[in-house]
């Protein structure tokens, strides 16, 4: 599966706007509230819309939350007026590798009214093949489904839902992990919560449990821990293994040095992106079961992740795209970062979308300067802001010494009062002070 277009109209802060994505990788880049995030929420209420034709997974509707509003002032009184309709207007397509055959389509969902409901009439195409999919399931055929997930910015923190009414349905643990289990008998797990913007790191160490536990029990490798495992030493070379330990209840990663820590253990940017991993490793085996080891590299898909760069090292962040490239190759990923170093590291032009500036043909050939100055719009990006500032006051007091030399009398203390309010600032650096008062005395017939 790939989302090729995607056009919002009243979308939380767009009024109108259309995107083309690459197949491949994707970047979004630009300033805070420029869009970033809505731009991935629109494309989740897009690919979402391919849940809507399994019994069981839920997608992602328009809610009232993403309702756009402007600010209308009549007299003294200021309101805010949303506007509808709210729509998400997509083109796509859908590849199997089972047969030759790539379905194209194009699908739209609106939200036309307050408390109203978001359409599905629009999507009867995308919804009609996906329940193709599902009824060769049910047959017992074994068709190939593309995986479908968001991160959001907060999936490391992000809540798991409630029932109705803010209370969970469990109210015992056993209870809880039981239902869990008894979930992954569906042929359909691999699309439960994949819109939901957390990430349940509990759970993936279940799944992971419960599989250590089959393959104890049947006393053979199962071929779905192991590319589980594959995907995690894919993203982390500097590992020498990875296997989940019973007896703590938890995975444990063990570095090529001598190391063992648990995830549990883990900082956040490791975390991070041990957890998203795993996940999308463990929907992609659980959607194809069929597929055995090669599941990661035969499943196709969209994953949208916000803020790519959470928590990671610039080291890291210099090697997560080949590192994602590498490790699921057939998915597609629409991203949003802040980081120069990702935006580096792509590949060219064509997978950069800048919000708020025109897009370039190439990126992989620019020095972390012209990315942050030419792209990003940092200014004297090789220093820091209170450096250049120094800088610059330093330029235009030398500037105007030059300019008025020799001073003498009341200028010359008027200068030096100036001075000593331009470098107040900067008085934890007395060598800066020094030269500049240095300087004056040069310039002064005193």
């Amino acid at each position: 599966m790939r989302l090729t277009e995607l056009e919002i109209k009243n979308f939380r802060s767009f009024e109108l706007r259309s995107f083309r994505f690459h197949p491949n990788f994707n970047l979004i880049i630009g300033e805070n509230a420029s869009g970033k995030t809505t731009v991935l929420e629109a494309a989740a209420v897009a690919v979402g819309s391919w849940l809507l034709g399994f019994n069981g997974p839920t997608s992602r509707s328009i809610r009232e939350s993403d309702v756009r509003y402007v600010l209308d002032k009549v007299e003294s009184r200021a309101r805010r007026l949303p506007q509808y309709p709210v729509e998400i207007a997509a083109s796509g397509k859908v590849e199997s590798i089972d047969v030759p055959v790539t379905e194209h389509f194009r699908w739209r969902r609106a939200l036309k009214r307050p408390k109203g409901r978001t359409t599905q009439t629009d999507t009867e195409n995308l919804k009609s093949a996906a329940r193709r999919y599902e009824q060769a399931l049910i047959v017992g055929e074994r068709p190939t489904l593309p995986v479908i997930r968001y991160f959001s910015a907060g999936r490391l923190w992000e809540p798991e839902k409630r029932a109705a009414g803010g209370r969970s349905n469990y109210t015992d643990y056993r209870d809880v992990v039981d239902k869990y289990l008894d979930s992954l008998r569906s042929p359909l797990f691999g699309y439960e919560s994949c819109m939901d913007p957390g990430n349940s790191s509990k759970k993936l160490v279940w799944w992971m449990v419960e599989e250590r536990r089959i393959e104890l029990d049947e006393g053979r490798e199962s071929s779905h821990l192991q590319a589980v495992y594959g995907a995690i030493l894919s993203m982390m070379p500097e590992l020498g293994s990875v296997a989940i330990n019973l007896s703590l209840k938890d995975l444990v990663l063990h570095y090529a040095d001598g190391r063992s820590v648990a995830f549990s253990d883990l900082s956040d940017g490791y975390r991070n992106v041990v957890a998203m991993v795993a996940d999308l490793a463990i929907k992609m085996v659980m959607l194809n079961p069929h597929l055995g080891a090669d599941a990661l590299a035969k499943t196709d898909g969209v994953v949208l992740v916000d803020e790519l760069d959470l928590h990671l090292h610039p080291k890291w962040q210099r090697r997560i795209v080949e590192d994602l490239r590498r490790t699921f190759p057939r998915v597609q990923f629409i991203c949003t970062t802040h980081s120069p170093f990702i935006v580096q590291s792509l590949r060219s032009g064509e997978e950069l979308i800048v919000l708020d500036g025109q897009p370039v043909m190439g990126v992989a050939n620019l020095s972390i300067r012209e990315v942050a100055q030419g792209l990003m719009g940092v200014d004297e990006s090789e220093t820091s802001k209170r450096y250049g500032e120094m800088k610059d006051t330093a330029r235009a007091l030398l500037e105007e010494i030059e300019a008025r030399k020799p001073l003498a009398g009341e200028a010359l203390a008027e200068f030096e009062k100036r001075l000593a309010q331009a470098t107040g600032p900067y008085a934890d650096n007395p060598a800066y002070q020094a030269f500049l008062e240095m300087k004056l005395a040069f310039g002064s017939d005193e």
